[in-house]
């Protein structure tokens, strides 16, 4: 039992205990103001309690945000490094194109290597005269300007892939209407008659020669003056041992006064291929080498093929 006191010079709360019968009673006086100060401390505990737990909650909602935000962030590093890794194997796989166009550049260069060029580099190769515009920096471009860049190259590899192949072509065709032609001459030594009408070595006035003679000692190598097919190869009347040749597109050539013939009827020969060894059969006056250029079944002057 709690029974205030009104004394004004003596602000007090007392507390009466009544214990059990027989006992005495107990009287606890407590100041006011030991009162006021108790309610204050319990007021400022739980005031700090509250504080403290609403401090908590903050700490806990801010680190579950950034918690959030640290997964968004690997999430987003992960699909970054993703496409970095795609960028990676495309680049590779630029990077083979690339080397597959070098092969295929080298390629052209070695069958072109006989053409007239404007220039040459230090390995050998022709290079077509360029413009370079290469830049750098120490900023490293984003990953779009990274995806424009290779989507560029992609496209810049196709077209010039294409080029290139047109331009293979162009000039295996070339290659191949050059091999077919007889531009070399069939053997070395002095040329003793030209083509066309001269004074007949046998006498009895002028005659017309259909080819040239190129004289020279027996056995000298003969070769075929381009690539083609054997069509004759024998005896045939003053041409002595006689080998034909014919190149496609109405060409043939023919090779006359041989001393032994190495190729058949049938074969395919090509241009600088030994066929024949010069020799002094047939209507001849020495060792020579009759060589004749037909075009349509008609005899043309041989040197407006040779080089």
């Amino acid at each position: 039992m709690i029974k205030k006191e009104s004394k004004p010079d003596r602000r007090e709360y007392t507390l009466m205990i009544v214990p059990h019968q027989g006992q005495a009673v107990r009287m606890i006086r407590i100041p006011i103001v030991a009162v006021k100060y108790a309610v204050s401390f319990l007021c400022l505990l739980i005031v700090f309690a509250i504080g403290s737990f609403i401090n908590y909650r903050y700490t806990i909602n801010t680190a579950n945000v950034e918690k959030a935000e640290l997964e968004t962030l690997r999430q987003d590093n992960g699909v970054q490094s993703k496409e970095i890794e795609e960028l990676a194997k495309t680049t590779a796989s630029l990077k083979s194109d690339m080397e597959r166009l070098n092969s295929l550049d080298a390629e052209i260069r070695r069958i072109v290597n006989n053409e007239d060029t404007t220039a040459t580099s230090r390995a050998g190769l022709v290079r077509p005269s360029a413009t370079y515009t290469g830049q750098g920096g120490p900023v490293q471009p984003d990953i779009d300007t990274i995806k424009n860049t290779v989507q560029d190259l992609q496209a810049a590899i196709s077209v010039r892939e294409q080029s290139l192949n047109e331009l293979k072509q162009a000039l295996l065709d070339k290659q191949s209407r050059i091999a077919i032609t007889p531009s070399i001459w069939p053997t070395g030594g002095e040329v003793t008659s030209r083509f066309g009408w001269r004074n007949s070595p046998f006498g009895g006035g002028s005659d017309f020669h259909p080819g040239i003679d190129i004289a020279n000692s027996v056995g000298t190598p003969i070769v075929a003056t381009a690539d083609g097919e054997v069509v004759q190869s024998e005896w045939y009347g003053g041409y002595g041992n006689m080998v034909q040749i014919s190149h496609g597109n109405g060409i043939s050539t023919v090779y006359g006064h041989n001393s032994r013939l190495l190729v058949r009827v049938g074969q395919a020969v090509k241009k600088g291929e030994v066929i024949a060894y010069l020799g002094n059969t047939g209507a001849s006056t020495g060792p020579h080498c009759h060589y004749e250029v037909r075009v349509n079944g008609t005899a043309v002057n041989p040197t407006t093929f040779l080089n």
